[in-house]
């Protein structure tokens, strides 16, 4: 019980008393004026201590279990409800309240002061290894290989590629990388020229050629028997031939006076030129739309996430690592933020708009929350509750009840004492 409300208790009390007293006085001493007077006062005291503690008590309960007009509150819980949910809303917490209050607040530099006296970091990486568990059992690697290769189709197709391979082309050209290029070119035509495979399609080729000639006329295919049958053409002698011959063409062209080689180079160079030209752009554009549309990057995609996806799932190394360069970088920009005044007015700006928007566009769930806070007390904590807001003055009003019946029955007995 509160100290306010013990001695309005008291004082109601000490008048109770002090109006027996005088009653008693009274009897002892029927005619005496002082002691009329005595109980006059003392009457008209406890009179108004008890008639303004029953007004008091009315509001939020029944006095002696009078039922008449008493315990208001709790009768009319809905009506109290709905005003000191609208007080709330339109009188405390009004929108131009929390327009003043938040101009006149710095949130990121009091979230600064905060961060600096405790240690953000093990929260940071707490933060971001439940953040990664959870997206972990929530993304569909199917759908993120599907998405994936949408976006990427989209970014690739609106990026032009030509000035990409003009400019790898001239840095390959100052850099002396043609000949590597070259060099790797001819390195794999010798790997397929030196390949059995070659010698069997040469052998192919030339069995086509003889069949065409034999059928062209009757002596050409009588010449080509009769030198065949005379070993005059040998088809396997003459396809290691061709073959061999071919193996020593290629191994030329490793040779940096070749004029292939030349060739490449000059060619290279006249490619970037080329390039310029709407011909060569439209034709390399197209090429590259048609290899998009072709291409099918989902499944690789999928399984690229879905790997990525269970190196997340379970404590890993992997996952470790991801959390612990996260982290890192979280904490180099948060400290990088905190550096940069610039930025952090920019933020402060930012954050404060998003509030308003808020306040503007939601500001009925002030009341709303408040009126189901509210519903949500029984009788007796909402009486509680008003009295706890009231404070001290409910009390003071028995108080003064019994000082203002004490001086109005002071008055009554000096005005007929006189």
């Amino acid at each position: 019980m509160k100290a306010v409300k013990r001695r309005a208790n008291a004082v109601l009390a000490a008048a109770a008393v002090l109006f027996v007293i005088a009653l008693i006085l009274k009897i002892q001493y029927p005619g005496n004026d002082l002691v009329n007077a005595l109980l006059t006062v003392t009457e008209a005291s406890l009179a108004g201590g008890v008639a303004d503690w029953f007004a008091v008590t009315a509001l939020f309960r029944r006095p002696l279990g009078f039922p008449y007009h008493t315990a208001l509150i709790p009768r009319n819980r809905e009506r109290v409800t709905r005003a000191l949910a609208h007080a709330v809303e339109q009188d405390f917490l009004s929108k131009q309240a929390i327009k003043d209050r938040l101009s006149q607040a710095n949130l990121l530099k009091k979230f600064i002061a905060y961060s600096q006296a405790i240690s953000l970091r093990p929260l940071i990486r707490t933060f971001i290894e439940k953040t990664i568990i959870e997206l972990v059992e929530t993304i569909d690697p199917h759908t993120v290989g599907r998405l994936g290769e949408r976006v990427c189709k989209i970014i690739l197709k609106r990026q032009s590629l030509v000035p990409h391979v003009a400019a790898g082309i001239s840095w390959a050209l100052r850099q002396g990388k043609d000949k590597e290029i070259y060099y790797l070119l001819v390195d794999k035509l010798a790997d397929w020229v030196g390949r059995p495979q070659t010698r069997d399609a040469i052998w192919g080729y030339l069995e086509h050629i003889e069949k065409d000639s034999a059928n062209k006329s009757w002596l050409v295919a009588l010449v080509t028997g009769f030198m065949e049958m005379t070993d005059g053409i040998n088809l396997d002698d003459a396809a290691d031939a061709l073959h061999q011959e071919l193996i020593n063409s290629v191994a030329e062209l490793r040779n940096e006076q070749h004029p292939v080689q030349l060739w490449f180079r000059d060619e290279l160079g006249g490619i970037v030129a080329k390039l310029e030209t709407p011909e060569w752009t439209n034709a390399v554009e197209n090429w590259k739309d048609g290899l998009l549309s072709r291409l099918e990057m989902a499944e690789p995609l999928a399984a690229l996430t879905e790997t990525v996806l269970l190196a997340c799932k379970q404590p890993t190394i992997y996952r470790d690592y991801a959390v612990d360069w996260l982290t890192v970088q979280a904490a180099s920009y948060w400290r990088q933020f905190k550096e940069n005044s610039l930025l952090q007015s920019q933020a402060e700006d930012y954050i404060k708009m998003l509030v308003l928007k808020v306040v503007d566009r939601e500001h009925a769930l002030i009341g709303e929350i408040a009126s189901r806070a509210l519903n949500k007390l029984s009788d007796e904590a909402l009486n509680r509750f008003i009295e706890d807001k009231a404070g001290e003055d409910l009390d003071w009003i028995r108080i003064n009840g019994v000082i203002i019946g004490g001086l109005v029955g002071a008055g009554l007995a000096a005005a007929r004492f006189f």
